[in-house]
């Protein structure tokens, strides 16, 4: 099954959700949508890009791994937080503090699935072994762990989640702003993140090949 196949099936079968047993479909969050279906899609682009490079060959031998900070960045790192685990919060403190549960329960998996498909591409991006015999080619594996990295951008998820407390109404009134507050937050770290990205440096002089 396809990428958007997969999203698509995971958005009908959270429809299905509001068939269970105390579950009320019209608390369920509007943006759950927008998290199954891009969450998938860029998890299935990232599987494409993956398969790509595997399939070019030729590559130096395995050298040594980056350190996870150099790949993710202390910003990068805080707008994942801030979006997953601080969105992970909310929606408990919702669960046990309101009668929106439903609602909480829900956005909750929505979310759990878009850190799920962000975690595997990062994982992936910090973890794999370096290729690179000279500062050209390790440049290049540098800059490739970056573009998987850029792949996932968490902040996405937490400000379409805005949806449901500005149009919806969905959400329980009292964490308004505490949800504005919470996509405030991490729309900042990743602005932050992208600033620091380019101040990256310009691969170094080196043969790269050349386009057919």
């Amino acid at each position: 099954m396809s990428a958007g196949g997969l999203g698509f099936a995971l958005m009908i079968t959270s429809g299905f959700l509001q068939n269970l047993p105390g579950v009320r479909g019209v608390e369920m969050p509007e943006s759950r949508y927008f998290s199954f279906i891009v969450a998938t899609l860029t998890l299935g682009q990232w599987a494409s890009i993956l398969h790509r490079e595997w399939q070019l060959g030729g590559l130096p031998a395995p050298t040594r791994r980056p350190s996870a900070a150099g790949v993710l960045g202390g910003w990068y790192l805080a707008s994942f937080l801030i979006t997953f685990v601080g969105g992970a919060a909310l929606a408990v403190a919702m669960y046990l503090t309101t009668s929106s549960r439903t609602f909480a329960w829900t956005w909750l998996v929505a979310l759990g699935w878009a850190a799920l498909c962000c975690t595997t591409i990062l994982v992936w991006a910090v973890t794999r072994r370096g290729r690179g015999e000279d500062a050209a080619s390790v440049a290049v594996d540098a800059e490739l762990r970056y573009q998987d990295r850029r792949l996932s951008a968490p902040a996405a998820f937490a400000v379409v989640s805005l949806i449901d407390p500005l149009f919806s109404h969905r959400s329980p009134p009292a964490f308004t702003w505490w949800m504005v507050g919470y996509a405030a937050l991490a729309v900042a770290t990743a602005a932050l993140a992208y600033r620091q990205d380019a101040r990256r440096p310009a691969l170094p002089p080196g043969d790269y090949g050349t386009e057919a």
